[in-house]
């Protein structure tokens, strides 16, 4: 089974990876590794290469995993809020923080993953803890659990 997990930066990703048990393929270290991607303004991946060269069956992590072409798919959500102040601790820029937040708050990430034809599970990590996410995870992907649409962060954005 092909199992991406996904969502903007800073929604827990790669730790919610480190907690699973079993290998879980990093999407950028796997482009460079492969040198399928270019560190730019931002690092780009070649998306239709990379799906050349992963294995038939996989878990892989990265903001950008729902564009392969998956069996399942785990979304991270984490409230702006949250998001924005996970993000300045990593340093990010203000223009890349704002564009991350709104970019959550909009549910970009979700919206262009349903669009796709694999089943989708949507988690808000917000007020749990990196292994309550991990215990969701895998027991959304064991039984083929599908959820969207669980947050609404539109009072974020005024609206």
């Amino acid at each position: 089974m092909k199992v991406g997990i996904t969502g903007t930066p800073g929604t827990g990703k790669t730790t919610v990876s480190e907690g699973l048990n079993r290998e879980v393929i990093d999407l950028k270290e796997f482009a460079l590794k492969q040198e399928l991607g270019e560190q730019q303004e931002l690092f780009n991946i070649d998306m239709e290469k990379v799906r050349d060269f992963l294995p038939e069956d996989y878990w892989i992590e990265g903001h950008l995993t729902h564009k392969l072409n998956l069996d399942y798919c785990i979304v991270l959500r984490t409230r702006p809020e949250e998001l924005e102040k996970r993000l300045e601790a990593r340093g990010y820029s203000q223009r890349k923080i704002r564009e991350n937040v709104e970019a959550e708050a909009m549910d970009l990430i979700l919206s262009e993953a349903c669009q796709k034809d694999f089943k989708v599970y949507e988690i808000d990590t917000t007020a749990k803890s990196p292994q309550q996410v991990v215990n969701e995870v895998i027991e959304a992907v064991n039984k083929k659990k599908e959820r969207s649409g669980i947050v609404d962060w539109t009072d974020f954005l005024g609206l």
